[in-house]
């Protein structure tokens, strides 16, 4: 039980020596979930893409090597990954490529319709504020922008232990509900099977 809600605290916001265990292993475990969803975020040369809740950072560095004018930004509660993000990808934030910040989804810290894309990937979980934090993600898209959001599907979770600690888990219908009422329009629902069953929330702001 206590390690069960030490892994959960861990990953809602990761931090110190095991913080930098988790990313190595998120970014492990959640290779096929970054994997779909960069491919549904279909990414051209020059767009400007948001991850919320980067975490380990592999997303942003695969979709920092599509873009090329582009910007690929990531924002994290956790002050750790966005130290170990920074500098694991030095080259591409000095370049201008990569943009990192400490931020909670609720606040992101850009302009109203920043960027051409967003996605988040097992993240949701966490938002104490989901719509409001969906809301957030539409005002600094363009119009016609995209959002992809992917998390395992409920039925996986709910066998999850650490999610018994915290974790708030939608099912599809739920999901859905939350983007309609956050103003996104042509909201669907993608369940691929992955390494385990997975959602994937695909939206455009209006």
């Amino acid at each position: 039980m206590i390690f069960e809600r030490s892994l959960a605290k861990q990953l809602a916001n990761p931090s110190g020596f095991v913080g930098g265990i988790m990313a190595v292993n998120m970014n492990r475990s959640d290779s096929d979930l970054n994997r779909e969803t960069i491919g549904l975020l279909n990414i051209q040369l020059g767009d400007r893409i948001l991850e919320v809740g980067f975490g380990g950072g592999a997303a942003i560095g695969q979709m920092a090597r599509l873009v090329e004018n582009g910007l690929v930004a990531g924002i994290d509660i956790s002050e750790s990954m966005v130290q170990r993000g920074q500098a694991r990808f030095k080259k591409y934030v000095s370049q201008g490529t990569v943009q990192l910040k400490r931020a909670d989804a609720s606040q992101i810290p850009y302009e109203t319709g920043s960027f051409d894309k967003a996605c988040s990937v097992m993240s949701v979980f966490f938002w104490r504020e989901p719509v409001a934090c969906l809301k957030e993600i539409n005002r600094v898209l363009k119009s016609g922008g995209r959002m992809v959001l992917a998390v395992r599907a409920k039925e996986w979770m709910d066998r999850f232990p650490p999610a018994r600690h915290g974790f708030a888990v939608y099912n599809d219908d739920q999901l859905w509900g939350l983007f309609n009422e956050a103003g996104f329009s042509d909201i669907r629902t993608e369940t691929r099977q992955t390494r385990s069953k997975s959602t994937f929330m695909v939206a455009t702001k209006k």
